[in-house]
């Protein structure tokens, strides 16, 4: 994530430095996103509101629904579920208006892994929406996603005391890789895959 920091570092002077507000404010956002990734979530929502607005005020909404979903994953790090919910169906209504939905696994996953959150949790909406994230990501032959889908689904069958379920659930899509083990997701995949067993 050091060659992240540093790219991104980059874009954010270069911007500034030839006055391309709405790059500058995509590098923000992704150094936010970066931030709420390493669990620094309190950064990250601050960098993300700022570059939103600014993405807004430029309109330059390209990727809107990507920083969205960014910002709702911060909510939820940070128990803000309320705000989070709102946030993420916000971004999945701007992405099927717009017929932008190259992101939709992600948004729902992230959907869903919210409803689970919650103080109040309703665990079959949060089923359903992984389950739609992870039949998006198949039917866009979205990979990642559909690991980041199942891994999702799995802690949560896992969590309701479906550990056979879950491990069928998360076994074929792990074994489908072929490279790239020491990567984050395929590290957490792995290791749930190892307790379930």
């Amino acid at each position: 994530m050091g060659r992240a920091s540093d790219s991104i570092e980059r874009l954010i002077t270069y911007a500034g430095r030839y006055s391309l507000a709405p790059y500058r404010a995509v590098g923000m956002a992704l150094k936010g996103e970066l931030a709420v990734t390493r669990d620094q979530a309190g950064t990250g929502l601050i960098l993300l509101r700022d570059a939103l607005e600014t993405l807004h005020a430029e309109q330059h909404n390209i990727l809107a629904t990507v920083f969205e979903s960014a910002l709702a994953e911060g909510l939820r790090k940070t128990g803000q579920f309320d705000e989070a919910l709102i946030t993420i169906n916000r971004a999945v209504a701007r992405a099927t208006s717009c017929g932008a939905t190259f992101d939709m696994a992600e948004l729902l996953r992230i959907k869903g892994q919210i409803l689970a959150a919650m103080p109040r949790s309703d665990r079959t909406s949060a089923a359903d929406c992984l389950m739609q994230s992870l039949a998006v990501a198949r039917e866009q032959s979205a990979l990642g996603w559909e690991l980041r889908s199942a891994t999702a689904l799995a802690r949560l069958l896992s969590e309701n005391g479906q550990r056979d379920q879950a491990r069928d659930t998360l076994a074929p899509v792990y074994n489908r890789f072929t490279e790239g083990f020491e990567t984050t997701d395929l590290r957490i995949a792995r290791h749930l895959i190892h307790n379930l067993t």
